[in-house]
């Protein structure tokens, strides 16, 4: 016996090295089971499996016991034994000792039940919980509070609300259904499940809610893009007085990146600071993403520099703010620095980073990442495809775009992949083109949504196709509720082909009041047609919706210097001005090789000022002599004729333009990208240089693409 005691404080401090020779461990066994009363021997076997770490390890206690019957005897042991084989990856085992004990076992156990239940739905094996649910109801053995938290948990994670309500309603028969537990889970599937009024009502009527059944709703909210909902449940839930915890907080601050509130977001990082939150990983990455989506990358920058660990999740989570807030930059530099870490690109990097470039217009750079894609490995999902094709139509080349489409199974292509061709003719000016994959598409039996009509409306309005946008946008009243977008791209379409007082009509027709993009086509059409009076109407709504919204008070300012209204030009400015708000500089990149070159208007930053300077002034004359006339409506100043033609002479794009004559081979397109609309003097000139040097020239400005060849542009003079 003395022996016995040394192995029994042996296994008690915890070491297991006896163990390795089978021999010592059988022995030991033995003198247990025939040395020790039944309540000793089962504590003594419970702290054997509370330190077993291994399967090889387990499977030698599951033998013992199922030589000595003990595991007939003890349903701690056996449901103990069940779930250290689901932990290790082995649901099979303990399916096999579940169906073992229940036909050698004394009698039926409902703790046996619900072990096995919870090993399968802890372990995601989710038609295996089901049907075991389903057999324990046949078996005569009836569910309980322990059961019902599992069920809810596998018909949450997997949608599956009917299933979920057959057993809500299995809930309510045994009495159970007022459990806090069960309740809690019954919250939390219904909620993941969309049935925001049956989650919330049993919420509300809860006698008890914990801080796990606040955060569930609160989440639930949050991942149905209904913020304001989860925020107002949050300031209810502190009312209760409970305090957040690290996984409220997450769903929280992702709900406040959504609204883009940057003064909740200061609050809540301050929150996180205090209690020690961010030293959790998936904390600090939720705060810099809520950052990022607030347009704050400075204490993006600051919470991901503070970390002492990132994962992928931390990187893409700031490369992705990067590229959301225009700084595809600064995005393509961090992805460097995240190769470097070692940490290394996943699918979700992939997406963020070929949006940077479709940002950039950068085929060069696109081209380099669909190939970085394609050698890594990596799983190209629908998504990338998706991604793929739009940056190719982004960086002005469709044909590519096409050929990705083309080269996807049609039982493999979704919506999305739809859309995005259908867009991407659209922005280059293909409205007939979109038309016809438009009706392929209904065709084919998929069934256009919301983002698809925006897309062929908006295609329709770049090409003029006023009469097929008009059907398009009848068509889809039958299915689709009009949204504040289809009306501003029926507005933006109406506009552009010069029916104003049609567009207004419309706005006026609306069943919402119109929101800033309506207005804010019906400006820009005021602007190409010159209708000072509709545009006053249309800029004084949108000082009211967006005071600081640049981009509105330019736009007017415009129309006004269009009809040499110069006192008007001059209050909006001094409003600006009193305002802080700056009108946003021109800039146009050019790629040459593998460098973007970037020019502002009036460029002398360049290192090829110089050289591109005197190229424009020599591209001038041989304009002019082949017939040019510069528009001098198109330079928004006070001056003399003469000065409106230097000031036209160095726009941004024309320096892009003459640079890309320069210095790029003549057998290869100039690709040019503006952050502003092109101006009417550049876009002349360009067909006339297409012309004169038998260049292919592509500019892509804020609104479109524009392909020059031959003296005539893809947009035919309507854009």
């Amino acid at each position: 016996m003395q022996r016995l005691g040394s192995l029994h404080h042996h296994f008690f401090l915890g070491s297991r090295k006896p163990l390795l020779n089978p021999c010592p461990f059988y022995s030991f066994i033995s003198i247990c089971t025939f040395s020790y009363s039944p309540d000793s021997t089962e504590v003594i076997y419970d702290n054997l499996l509370k330190s077993c770490d291994g399967l090889a390890f387990l499977k030698q206690i599951h033998s013992v016991l199922t030589t000595t019957s003990l595991i007939d005897k003890s349903p701690h042991l056996g449901a103990q034994i069940i779930i250290k084989y689901a932990q290790f990856g082995d649901p099979n085992s303990a399916r096999a000792l579940f169906d073992h004990i229940n036909i050698h076992g004394d009698k039926p156990s409902s703790f046996l039940w619900n072990t096995m239940i919870r090993a399968y739905a802890n372990g995601g094996h989710c038609f295996e919980t089901l049907q075991l649910y389903s057999v324990m109801h046949r078996a005569g053995i009836s569910p309980n509070n322990y059961t019902f938290p599992f069920i809810f948990k596998v018909c949450a994670s997997n949608s599956l609300i009917l299933l979920g309500k057959v057993a809500h309603g299995d809930a309510l028969k045994t009495g159970f259904d007022s459990d806090l537990y069960v309740e809690a889970a019954l919250v939390d599937m219904y909620a993941k499940g969309d049935q925001f009024c049956d989650g919330r009502k049993i919420f509300d009527e809860m006698s008890m809610k914990d801080l796990v059944c606040w955060t569930a709703m609160i989440t639930a909210y949050e991942q149905a893009e209904k913020p304001e909902e989860a925020l107002i449940l949050f300031q209810k839930m502190q009312q209760e007085g409970l305090l957040a915890d690290s996984v409220t907080i997450v769903s929280v601050a992702s709900a406040i990146g959504r609204l883009g509130d940057a003064k909740r977001a200061q609050s809540v990082h301050c929150y996180a600071i205090r209690h020690l939150f961010l030293e959790e990983i998936c904390v600090a990455n939720s705060v810099i993403a809520m950052h990022a989506k607030c347009g704050d990358m400075d204490k993006a920058c600051l919470v991901f520099d503070m970390m002492d660990e990132r994962n992928s999740i931390s990187w893409n989570s700031l490369l992705s703010g990067y590229t959301q807030n225009g700084k595809a930059s600064e995005a393509l530099l961090l992805f460097d620095e995240m190769r470097d870490s070692g940490c290394e690109p996943n699918p979700v990097t992939a997406l963020i980073m070929v949006a940077a470039c479709a940002y950039l217009g950068s085929s060069h750079l696109g081209r380099k990442f669909h190939d970085f894609i394609l050698d890594s490995k990596m799983k190209v999902d629908m998504n990338l495809w998706n991604a793929l094709m739009d940056m190719y139509a982004k960086c002005g080349d469709l044909e590519t775009a096409v050929e990705i489409f083309s080269g996807i199974h049609p039982s493999e292509r979704d919506v999305c992949s739809w859309n995005v061709l259908i867009s991407g003719y659209g922005m280059h000016g293909y409205g007939k083109e979109a038309l016809k994959l438009f009706s392929r598409m209904q065709e084919e039996g998929v069934e256009p949504n919301h983002i698809t009509f925006t897309s062929i409306l908006s295609a329709c309005s770049h090409a003029g196709l006023v009469d097929e946008g008009r059907k398009c946008f009848r068509d889809m009243t039958k299915s689709v509720t009009p949204e504040m977008k289809h009306y501003a791209c029926m507005v933006d379409m109406l506009g552009r082909a010069g029916l104003l007082q049609e567009a207004f009509d419309l706005i006026k027709e609306m069943p919402a009041p119109p929101n800033d993009s309506v207005w804010g086509a019906l400006l820009l059409a005021c602007k190409i047609h010159g209708n000072m009076e509709l545009g006053k109407i249309a800029a004084n709504n949108l000082f009211q919706l967006e005071p600081n919204h640049t981009g509105y008070y330019v736009l007017m300012s415009n129309i006004y210097a269009a009809s040499n209204r110069w006192q008007e030009v001059g209050k909006l400015r001094q409003d600006m001005k009193n305002k802080g708000l700056k009108k946003p500089a021109a800039f146009s990149v050019i790629e040459y090789g593998s460098e973007i070159h970037g020019f502002h208007t009036a460029d002398h930053e360049n290192p090829y000022w110089q050289e591109v300077y005197r190229k424009v002034e020599s591209l001038t004359i041989e304009m002019k002599l082949a017939g040019y006339i510069p528009d001098l409506s198109c330079a928004l100043h006070d001056v003399e004729e003469e000065d409106k033609e230097h000031i036209l002479n160095y726009h941004s794009e024309k320096l892009a333009v003459a640079f890309g004559i320069l210095m790029i081979n003549s057998g290869m397109a100039i690709r040019v990208t503006k952050n502003l609309r092109v101006c009417n003097d550049c876009h002349l000139a360009f067909k006339y240089i297409s012309c004169i040097y038998g260049r292919r020239i592509i500019v892509r400005d804020a609104n479109r693409f524009h392909h020059f060849q031959g003296g005539s542009c893809s947009c035919k003079d309507y854009w």
